[in-house]
């Protein structure tokens, strides 16, 4: 006798790294909404269709769900959601090809598609910016992660192969730019959250004429 199934209705069998994937998306619109010790896990087994008992398989502890969200989205070697810079083709402002400094990275250039790309995902911005300042509580599963951010961040951005003017390639030079761009940075996402005027970009667009302003920085963008 034929099984009288619907196929439609049949679950999708997940992988466990499909489902680790899917729960810590659940939990990052669940942090946003209620915080990190806001919701309760039934909430978040409920998100993802599962039971409690079943969600416990992959997370046992909300301190699970932030680790799991943070290893997910979170890039280890920067200590942020921010990709690693890769070299690329050097230009100046007309788009002509600079063969003398082909390997080299353009410090503006790069700051500007992170800013577009972390426009286009406002919520996993919020869900950083505000366990950043959860996690200012050494128990706070998050508080290592946090702790050592400015310092991963700065090494990483120490080490790459920078176009630069003059005037900022000393380490001392170099090292006071990128502290500056990253709280510029910081502060422009804080900003874009709570100004419904002007977009993340519109308002990086502002920093950037100061943080590289014309003509010193022509040339290197």
């Amino acid at each position: 006798m034929a099984s009288t199934t619907n196929p439609l209705r049949r679950r999708i069998r997940l992988t466990p790294q499909q489902r680790r994937e899917q729960i810590a998306q659940a939990a990052v619109k669940l942090i946003v909404q209620y915080g990190s010790y806001g919701f309760p896990m039934q909430l978040l087994a409920d998100a993802v269709g599962m039971s409690v008992p079943g969600l416990n398989h992959y997370v046992s502890s909300r301190e699970e769900v932030l680790a799991l969200v943070i290893k997910t989205f979170y890039d280890a070697q920067t200590g942020s959601y921010a990709p690693m810079p890769e070299a690329e083709e050097a230009s100046d402002d007309s788009g002509t090809a600079v063969d003398t400094q082909a390997t080299s990275v353009s410090m503006p250039a790069y700051l500007r598609k992170l800013v577009a790309s972390n426009a286009e995902r406002p919520q996993m911005v919020a869900l950083f910016m505000q366990l950043a300042v959860e996690a200012s509580d050494p128990q706070h599963p998050a508080h290592e992660f946090y702790r050592d951010r400015h310092a991963t961040i700065l090494k990483m951005m120490m080490d790459v192969d920078w176009r630069l003017p003059e005037q900022y390639r000393t380490p001392e030079a170099m090292h006071d730019l990128i502290v500056t761009v990253f709280f510029a940075m910081d502060g422009v996402q804080v900003q874009s959250m709570t100004n419904p005027n002007e977009s993340m970009v519109e308002l990086w667009a502002r920093a950037e004429r100061i943080l590289f302003p014309s003509p010193i920085w022509d040339g290197y963008r």
